[in-house]
């Protein structure tokens, strides 16, 4: 996964680093919208707030240091939001992935299919006249 120009290893089917991500992402979610932390702060202040939460988030994830290669240790709201993104996008991309493979190989789709199949079967044997009796 490429993030901001830095290649990052992450695989959201592996069930281990899927919880350390949700787990992470959860905090994030919980830190950011914590009002009590931006009183009394002025926006640059708050602005450091938010970027220090991401910057946990992705060391948490990714291991120490990671956000440091990543932001170089500036804090750009901008391209911490812009970070947190892709790896929320990466997420939904994965979570559809996996509902289509899903989707694929559910016994109901099957079912489906072998229906439709049966119900050509009948159209094109009445079709070529071979099914009832059609006496003229």
């Amino acid at each position: 996964m490429n993030i901001l120009g830095v290649e990052l290893e992450f695989d959201f089917y592996d069930a281990d680093q899927l919880e350390v991500y949700e787990r992470e992402n959860q905090k994030v979610v919980e830190q950011v919208k914590e009002p009590t932390q931006y009183e009394g702060k002025s926006a640059s202040e708050s602005i450091r707030i938010q970027c220090g939460i991401i910057d946990t988030f992705f060391d948490n994830v990714f291991g120490s240091g990671t956000a440091k290669r990543l932001f170089h240790g500036k804090a750009n709201l901008r391209d911490h939001m812009e970070a947190f993104g892709i790896m929320s996008q990466g997420s939904v991309n994965s979570r559809k992935e996996l509902d289509a493979i899903g989707e694929k190989y559910t016994p109901n789709r099957a079912g489906r299919r072998q229906t439709q199949k049966e119900r050509s079967r009948r159209y094109n044997h009445h079709a070529a006249g071979k099914g009832k009796n059609h006496n003229l």
